[in-house]
């Protein structure tokens, strides 16, 4: 049982005074209970695709990634609509309850013996679905339920509790795997699901946005992306984790291939590399909590995004399980102290009533697109040493970096962070 006394005496310090706020409370620890579902089915869903081929198999694993990921395409911008329409709390909960199903649809057709390729890629593709409206819902949401000048702290806790559970969703299946069946992992999560849910239910604050009246999805979402192109602060976080996204954090895909053809390891080392992905994301999230400088949060994020570089190339050179192990901490360092202060820069410029969409459009170019790089991936990785692939990611986002420094506007982000005024206008 959660020791609430005790949290709150935690949340008294600088680590995580966002979580002094009761309805904040829940919602985190909702996330954590979804989130670590979330990262638990994706470590198993992989490995049983991978199985579950009887040609091609890393082919395979980089279509379950794509089906999951294509809903980022158009789902979010849905999402957004909804999370400034309808009360933000009930959005997550629908989102979470699809989630369950999936999980649970997963274990009775292993279970039954019933289980095929496309029923694992069409689940995929529903869950996908149900985690682009609860990643726009639960980052809309959380601004709602802290003041202001927690808002950095409340971003950094979100994503922590989102990268963290990489180690406790597969680092609690990875000693499983091989010991019990697929189906009890996937019931499991169904159950984790069902705990974010209780916890969301929990929330009392309202938390709507605005949407103007009279006018359908379409002309609200495009007002969205209109505020979002003509922002030169959004538009330049936004396209520097599109690349981010594309070239190093959709690694995973080749996680299978590089442990069962490289390293040896089968399905235990694809959990465990996940979870020291998990383990290097929580190092960083309670490093990075209480941040609160401006300037701090804009070299944080270029250091993080020259050291994503760095990780992806110690795991494409990795010769052995521990040397793997080294580069997937050092991933999950990186790409969680670039993706937080990214999420950080956004949502402290996104006014309120725009917030769901401007966060949908930001999961459309950090998700969507992600989706064709883990298909693509996958194929090579059964023609090409995955490593080639992941050196070749790892540079060319390490070029865009070095590139956007002379960029005025990602130059003036590295060196002063955060813009002074919080919503600022576009411009």
């Amino acid at each position: 049982m959660v020791d609430l006394a005790q949290i709150r005496r935690a949340a008294k310090n600088r680590l995580a005074p966002s979580l002094a706020h009761r309805d904040y409370r829940m919602m985190w620890f909702g996330h954590v209970a979804g989130e670590s579902a979330s990262w638990a089915i994706a470590a198993t869903e992989g490995w049983l695709i991978f199985n579950l081929a009887e040609s091609n198999p890393s082919s395979w694993v980089g279509s379950v990634f794509l089906v999951a990921m294509l809903p980022w395409f158009v789902v979010p911008v849905i999402a957004g609509y909804l999370a400034d329409r309808f009360d933000r709390r009930n959005v997550l909960t629908l989102a979470y309850v699809i989630s369950l199903l999936h999980g649970l649809a997963l274990g009775l057709l292993i279970l039954t013996g019933s289980i095929q390729i496309w029923h694992v890629l069409l689940l995929a593709f529903v869950n996908g679905c149900a985690r682009a409206v609860h990643m726009g819902a639960i980052e809309a949401l959380a601004a709602n339920l802290v003041p202001g000048k927690a808002l950095p702290n409340a971003y950094a806790l979100v994503n922590a509790g989102y990268y963290a559970t990489r180690l406790t969703g597969p680092g609690v299946i990875a000693p499983l795997l091989g010991v019990i069946g697929l189906e009890w992992i996937f019931l499991a999560c169904a159950c984790l699901y069902g705990i974010g849910v209780y916890f969301v239910l929990q929330i009392r604050t309202p938390s709507t946005g605005v949407v103007e009246s009279g006018r359908g999805l379409i002309y609200n979402a495009l007002s969205g992306f209109r505020y979002v192109y003509s922002h030169r602060v959004l538009r330049s976080v936004i396209f520097l984790v599109m690349f981010h996204c594309v070239l190093v954090m959709s690694f995973e895909s080749l996680l299978p291939a590089i442990s069962d053809d490289r390293l040896d390891a089968g399905g235990g080392g694809v959990a465990y590399m996940h979870m020291m992905v998990g383990l290097g994301a929580l190092m960083v999230s309670l490093a990075i909590a209480p941040i609160q400088g401006r300037g701090l949060i804009g070299r944080v994020f270029l250091a993080t995004a020259v050291i994503s570089s760095l990780g992806n190339i110690l795991l494409a050179i990795a010769p052995t399980m521990p040397v793997a192990i080294l580069g997937t901490v050092v991933i999950g360092v990186a790409h969680t102290g670039f993706m937080t202060m990214a999420t950080i820069m956004i949502q402290s410029v996104a006014p309120d009533r725009l917030r769901g969409r401007i966060t949908s459009i930001y999961l459309i170019h950090a998700g969507g697109i992600m989706a064709f790089s883990y298909f693509i991936n996958g194929v090579l990785a059964d023609a090409f040493d995955p490593g080639w692939i992941l050196m070749a990611g790892a540079v060319a986002f390490l070029a865009v970096v070095l590139v956007s420094a002379f960029v005025p506007t990602p130059r003036r982000l590295f060196h002063a962070g955060i813009p002074d005024q919080v919503g600022t206008v576009p411009g």
